[in-house]
C-alpha cells in the first residue's frame, strides 16, 4: 500500500474526503445487438440466491424495514432511461420495502455534484464517478470497497484495464459501467476527394497509423483543399470531450499524445516508463514525468495540428458527424449512431495512433457506494442488480455501448463479426487507466489550461516544465 494511502485510512497527513474532493479547484465538466436466446448464469448472474437475480452480489439477504436508497446519475435520453427505470421497478416488486429516488444530473455536473454532496456530509447512497478518480475515493474513504460485496468472478469479468483502473490496493472502489475506450474514424468521402490513402482498417490494435503518419496525412489532406478554396473543412476534428476544443480532457484524449510516446515495458528509471506513467510511484510528483523529452516531443505533435491550421483553434460543434472533419476520436458511439440514424458521408475506423505504443485510455464512467451510507448492503444489492447480465444487455442494446465484462462481449455475435466491434474490444483490452494520484484532480485541473496554451502557441518545453512543477506544489498539500 503506498504510504500516502495508508496515512490517509489512519486519518493522518491531513487528507479526508474534504480534502480530496476540493483539491482541485474544479472538477472536469470531464454496441451490441443480441439474439433473443437463453443465456447460461455466469459471473453477471446468481439465480436463486436471493428474492431476484442479484448479479455479483455475495452480501447478507437485505432487510425487511422500510428504507430509501438514493441514486444520483447522469440524465440519458428516454430511451437509454427506459431499462434502468425498468430494473427499478423489477427491484422493488422484489423489495416492497425499499424505495428508491434517483436523482438524475447533466453529465457535465456529474463530477461536481459529487464533490458538494461528499463535502456536505451526507450524500445519496449511489452516486456515478469515474475510474480516473479510485485512488481519490480510496484516500478519502469516499467509497465503500466492493469486494466484499461482490463475488470474485464478477469482479474478474471486467475488462482489465476498467478493473485496474479501479482497484487500489487491491480494494475495488467502483464498476465500470460501459467501455469508451477511443479509436480512429475517418471520413472516406474527405480522404478520396484530397486523393489520401485512408488509414489501416485492421482490428489489430498495434496497426494503426503513427502520429507522424496521422499528421502527414492530415497536411495532405489540409493542402489539397485549401487548394481547392475549401477554409472550413479539416483534417482533425474539434474536440468535443468534456467541455470541448483544446485542453477538454486530458484523460481520456490529449494525454494520448505523451503517454504514446512513453512504454510500460521499459525500466522504471527510463523516461520511456516516466513519460508513459505520467506520475511518480507514489502519485505525488509530476516533475520528470509529465515533462521528459518524449513528453516534450508528443505535445509538439500535439501542437502542429494547431500551428499548421490542420484542425480549429476553438470549438466546432458536430465537427466530425457533420463531414466538416477528417478524422476524429471515438468509441463504438459514433459507430452506433451512424448505423441507427444513417451517416452523411462514407465513414470507416482504424485502430488507436501509436508513438512508442498505441495509446487508448480506460477511463469509464463507475458507479460506486457511499461510505457513509446507512445502507450499504442493499446500495451494493441495488448497484449489483443494475449491473446483471439481463439489465446490462438492456441498457447496451439502446445505448450501443461496448460492454464492461468480458462475457457480455463474448457471448455477443456482434463481437466475433463486426469490424468495429472486434476493434473496440481490442481497444478495450489494450487500454490504459489514468496515473493514480490522491491529487488527480490537480492533476487535470493543472495539465488541463496547459494544453489549451500549447494548442494556441505557447512554447511547449517551458510550459510543460512549468506545469509539471505547478503540480508538484498542488500535491505536496497530500505529503
Amino acid at each position: 500500500m503506498a504510504e500516502h494511502y495508508k496515512m490517509a485510512k489512519a486519518g493522518k497527513g491531513g487528507i479526508s474526503r474534504r480534502s480530496v474532493l476540493l483539491g482541485g479547484a474544479s472538477l472536469l465538466a470531464a454496441a451490441s445487438i443480441l439474439p433473443s436466446r437463453a443465456f447460461a448464469a455466469g459471473p453477471g448472474t446468481n439465480p436463486g440466491k436471493y428474492k431476484i437475480d442479484l448479479g455479483g452480489y455475495t452480501g447478507p439477504e437485505l432487510t425487511d424495514a422500510p428504507i430509501t436508497i438514493k441514486v444520483m446519475r447522469q440524465e440519458f435520453s428516454p430511451e437509454i432511461n427506459a431499462p434502468i427505470e425498468a430494473a427499478y421497478t423489477a427491484f422493488k416488486e422484489a423489495y416492497p420495502n425499499i424505495t428508491i429516488e434517483e436523482e438524475r444530473v447533466p453529465y457535465g455536473d456529474l463530477a461536481k455534484k459529487v464533490q458538494l454532496y461528499v463535502a456536505s456530509g451526507s450524500a445519496p447512497d449511489i452516486m456515478m464517478g469515474s475510474t480516473e478518480l479510485a485512488s481519490v475515493y480510496a484516500a478519502g474513504e469516499i467509497a465503500v470497497p466492493l469486494n466484499d460485496y461482490f463475488s470474485a468472478d464478477f469482479i474478474q469479468d471486467i475488462y482489465p484495464a476498467m478493473r485496474d483502473a479501479a482497484t487500489i490496493d487491491g480494494k475495488v472502489m467502483c464498476l465500470a459501467w460501459e467501455s469508451n475506450s477511443c479509436f480512429v474514424y475517418f471520413n472516406r468521402d474527405i480522404f478520396k476527394r484530397a486523393g489520401v490513402e485512408t488509414p489501416p482498417e485492421v482490428t489489430d490494435v498495434d496497426g494503426g497509423w503513427t502520429a507522424d503518419q496521422l499528421l502527414d496525412a492530415m497536411r495532405a489532406i489540409t493542402e489539397k483543399l485549401r487548394k481547392e478554396g475549401d477554409q472550413t473543412t479539416f483534417g482533425m476534428a474539434s474536440s468535443r470531450f468534456g467541455n470541448r476544443g483544446p485542453g477538454s480532457n486530458y484523460s481520456q484524449l490529449e494525454g494520448m499524445w505523451v503517454r504514446m510516446m512513453g512504454d510500460p515495458n521499459a525500466p522504471k528509471d527510463s523516461t520511456l516508463f516516466k513519460t508513459f506513467a505520467g506520475i511518480s510511484e507514489d502519485g505525488l510528483t509530476a516533475s520528470g514525468y509529465l515533462d521528459t523529452p518524449e513528453a516534450i516531443q508528443g505535445m509538439k505533435n500535439y501542437q502542429a495540428m494547431f500551428n499548421e491550421g490542420l484542425t480549429p483553434k476553438g470549438v466546432v460543434v458536430d465537427h466530425y458527424k457533420s463531414g466538416a472533419a477528417a478524422i476524429d476520436f471515438s468509441s463504438m458511439a459514433f459507430a452506433n449512431t451512424f448505423r441507427k440514424s444513417g451517416a452523411p458521408f462514407e465513414w470507416g475506423v482504424s485502430p488507436p495512433i501509436r508513438g512508442n505504443i498505441p495509446f487508448a485510455s480506460s477511463v469509464a464512467d463507475a458507479p460506486f457506494i457511499y461510505s457513509g451510507s446507512q445502507y450499504i448492503p442493499e446500495a451494493a444489492a441495488l448497484l449489483a442488480f443494475l449491473l446483471n447480465d439481463t439489465n446490462r444487455r438492456a441498457f447496451y442494446d439502446v445505448r450501443g455501448s461496448m460492454p464492461s465484462r468480458k462475457s457480455l462481449t463474448d457471448e455477443s455475435p456482434a463481437y466475433k463479426t463486426d469490424p468495429v466491434a472486434i476493434l473496440c474490444a481490442n481497444v478495450g483490452e489494450r487500454a490504459f487507466g489514468s496515473p493514480k494520484s490522491v491529487g488527480w484532480l490537480d492533476y487535470v485541473n493543472a495539465v488541463n489550461p496547459a494544453v489549451k496554451d500549447i494548442a494556441l502557441g505557447v512554447d511547449v518545453e517551458e510550459r510543460l516544465h512549468s506545469t509539471a512543477a505547478q503540480i508538484d506544489r498542488l500535491l505536496a498539500k497530500y505529503r
